[in-house]
């Protein structure tokens, strides 16, 4: 069978048809991996393909329904014919043909008081999907990431930073004190245009890229937002300390009791 990227009527094949289609591709990918020593490139391709191979769909199932089958109503509606759905999806994947994204706004207050929204997606195919994607470009997401961040990341999180934080002011006392910052609106207010040109840095494959932008930036990024938020920092900087006196970068330095700016560690976070 021909294993190249030229078109495919994926929709005119059977499910072992386009099992051993995927299967030839990324084995090809791999046996150039192997022969280039074990090294990958630096700009990964085949990633659409890795994304819809059957057991990574339905391991990708699997985690996206950890803990939740009771409560959900669509999960159990999912599960009286899962292998149809995951087939249905892998079509969808290949052919970039998805239904249109129904998004639902969900408002959750935390213990602190803070109120955020939310935006859900259906279980079906978009939080299956989701699961399929992270599982095969985390790896190669999280290698390009400093140590420190620790956002979203298994085994790290909240508490890790926290000893990171002592560590450092254990190691350099002469940081007296460190200034908490946050990100107002950070999800909402991202550029699509940013995410995807960090993407096309890693991943040559543009029907990945694509993917992306239909089952993670198909939501509105929320320009006038940012806007809004600009117009609030400049307002800040005239109101601050720092548009009346700014100290050189010496003179920054030199003082012993500068402040640690916890957005040095946390600022790269990836979700």
């Amino acid at each position: 069978m021909n294993i190249g990227r030229s078109d495919i009527d994926w929709k005119s094949l059977s499910h072992d048809e386009i099992d051993i289609i995927i299967a030839e591709r990324i084995e090809a990918d791999n046996r150039r991996i192997k022969a280039n020593g074990g090294k990958k490139s630096k700009r990964a391709g085949y990633i659409l393909e890795r994304i819809a191979e059957i057991n990574n769909l339905r391991e990708a199932d699997k985690e996206a329904q950890d803990g939740k089958v009771k409560k959900n109503r669509f999960i159990r509606r999912h599960n009286l014919h899962p292998e149809d759905d995951l087939r249905a999806l892998q079509l969808m994947i290949l052919t970039l043909d998805f239904p249109a994204p129904d998004y639902s706004v969900m408002r959750v207050k935390s213990d602190a008081g803070k109120v955020r929204d939310i935006v859900k997606q259906k279980y079906f195919p978009w939080r299956i999907l989701h699961h399929a994607i992270m599982r095969v470009i985390e790896e190669d997401v999280y290698r390009n990431l400093i140590y420190d961040t620790s956002a979203c990341i298994k085994g790290k999180g909240l508490h890790f930073g926290v000893r990171r934080m002592k560590r450092f002011l254990h190691r350099y006392p002469e940081y007296k004190w460190f200034v908490k910052t946050d990100f107002k609106k950070f999800y909402q207010s991202i550029l699509h245009e940013l995410i995807v040109a960090a993407l096309r840095r890693k991943f040559k494959d543009e029907r990945f890229i694509k993917l992306i932008e239909i089952a993670v930036l198909s939501y509105d990024s929320g320009t006038e937002l940012v806007d809004v938020l600009e117009n609030e920092v400049e307002r800040k900087k005239r109101c601050s300390d720092w548009s009346i006196y700014k100290p050189t970068y010496r003179e920054f330095c030199g003082k012993s009791d500068r402040s640690y700016n916890e957005g040095e560690i946390s600022c790269q976070m990836p979700a």
